[in-house]
């Protein structure tokens, strides 16, 4: 075994049989990947040859679409882990730099549309704020409604939903950390697939044609990773899905879409001994809540409504005339029964409340129930 210079670690040399540090091409001593880290032994990297920027002392050069997908590269990287769960840090990063890429593709897409689009006051647009980026630009939302509404773009309700959520928990996660219902790894999972559909997308129809034929190959690397970590991660989801498919298939008129991870997964079962308000789970990412909070996150997540209606607009949700449940009663839901055939569900009864409507399987006094 060569023996190591002054800057290497001593522990490779003490012990050569020490399954935990290896001797790389270039004859350092590095950390075995997924070995447990020791002090003074460097930590291995391995290199994608056909990403330059990847290469040991690269320029640092990021153009607005080649960032994107650098940020991209760097989210599937993070939840490609073989483990059924990735770890925390890996959830993480895989939630600031999906969302720091999806800024940067959809403002590069407004920018080419005009650059003072990009500012948060376009009307007060300067470009040399641009070329220095001390510019104060829009919020995601922002970007969002000027690309449907100028740039003509379509992106869809869902996708849009998609994006907003995406946005707040990384602006949860710059200021605050991430906790609770956020920090889910199985949901973030699930919405990353969804979000990396939609930028796959973007970039096809509305980024790459922009470019020259030597730029757009020399972006197929990038796009050939981000597709094939899209693929991984959706595996992880399908073969997570099919585990509970004996389950949720025994009670398909009470499963819904969940209004967390967007899978068809979220069961809603009766308790009998429950007096107070019912609670539900989806089964894959593991998201719990109350049935008044579940029909307010399933009306306004999936089906867009507006929790404060005005101008006698239809509600989010009604108090049931099956159970009398408060606010627990969504017209609109799809079941895994049928999932083309909105129905009025109620997910405190729980279930399709038809008419005409039957008396409560049990007297439930609602004004001692609490509100949670």
């Amino acid at each position: 075994m060569t023996e190591p210079t002054a800057e290497l670690p001593s522990l490779a040399a003490d012990h050569p049989d020490n399954p935990s540090v290896m001797i790389d091409v270039h004859g350092a001593h590095v950390a075995v990947p997924g070995s447990l880290r020791q002090p003074g032994v460097v930590q291995q990297r391995v290199y994608d040859p056909g990403r330059t920027v990847e290469h040991p002392g690269s320029e640092v050069h990021f153009p607005p679409i080649n960032n994107g997908l650098d940020y991209l590269i760097s989210v599937v990287e993070h939840l490609e882990a073989d483990e059924e769960r990735v770890s925390a840090r890996d959830l993480k990063y895989a939630v600031l730099h999906l969302a720091a890429g999806a800024e940067v593709l959809l403002k590069a897409r407004l920018q080419q549309e005009h650059w003072a689009l990009v500012f948060k006051d376009p009307a007060r647009a300067s470009h040399d704020e641009l070329v220095k980026g001390t510019l104060l630009s829009c919020s995601p939302e922002e970007t969002v409604n000027r690309l449907q509404k100028i740039a003509r773009v379509q992106i869809s309700a869902g996708e849009a939903a998609a994006l907003k959520k995406l946005a707040e928990h990384r602006n949860a996660l710059q200021h605050y950390g991430l906790i609770g219902e956020a920090a889910n790894a199985r949901a973030v999972e699930s919405k990353t697939a969804e979000v990396l559909d939609f930028l796959i997308r973007f970039l096809d129809e509305q980024l790459l044609p922009t470019l020259g034929q030597e730029a757009r190959e020399a972006l197929e690397v990038d796009m050939e990773r981000i597709r094939g970590g899209l693929l991984q991660i959706r595996s992880f989801v399908k073969k997570r899905l099919q585990r509970l498919q004996g389950t949720l298939s025994a009670h398909r008129e009470l499963t819904v879409e969940c209004s967390e991870c967007r899978q068809w997964a979220h069961l809603v079962l009766p308790d009998p001994n429950e007096k107070a308000l019912l609670l539900s789970s989806c089964l894959l990412c593991g998201a719990t809540m109350p049935s008044d909070s579940a029909a307010l996150c399933y009306a306004v997540e999936l089906l867009g409504s507006d929790p404060f209606p005005v101008d006698g607009s239809a509600p989010a949700y009604e108090t049931c005339p099956a159970c009398g449940g408060p606010d627990t009663l969504v017209r609109g839901v799809r079941t895994l029964a049928d999932p083309e055939r909105p129905v009025a569900f109620c997910f405190q009864c729980p279930g399709e409340v038809r008419e005409p409507y039957e008396p409560p399987a049990a007297d439930v006094d609602w004004g001692n129930v609490p509100k949670l």
